[in-house]
């Protein structure tokens, strides 16, 4: 959040599972991004300011743990506030 935001970061346990809820306020990420972000390498910063591995080995470590991590985003002011909440689940 270049310009600035609110992080959030929230955890809920059941007798199951344990959730990660990750928000931020940032502007969001855009519709023709989304089914790329867990991809290795993919970024959208210019060249040396990231790698674009975070969330791919987010994911990775997630699914090996038997878990899931999901998302929803928005990237469109006149629907509302902008940002992005990152969800993961982990079995217990």
């Amino acid at each position: 959040m270049p310009e600035g935001g609110r992080l959030t970061i929230r955890t809920l346990s059941t007798e199951d599972q344990i959730k990660i809820i990750v928000q931020d306020s940032g502007s969001g990420i855009p519709k023709e991004h989304r089914d790329k972000v867990f991809e290795p390498f993919f970024s959208t910063k210019e060249v040396g300011k990231g790698t674009g591995l975070g969330l791919a080995v987010s994911y990775g470590i997630v699914k090996m743990h038997n878990g899931a991590i999901s998302f929803e985003s928005n990237d469109d002011r006149a629907a509302g506030a902008t940002g992005t909440t990152f969800t993961v689940s982990l079995p217990r």
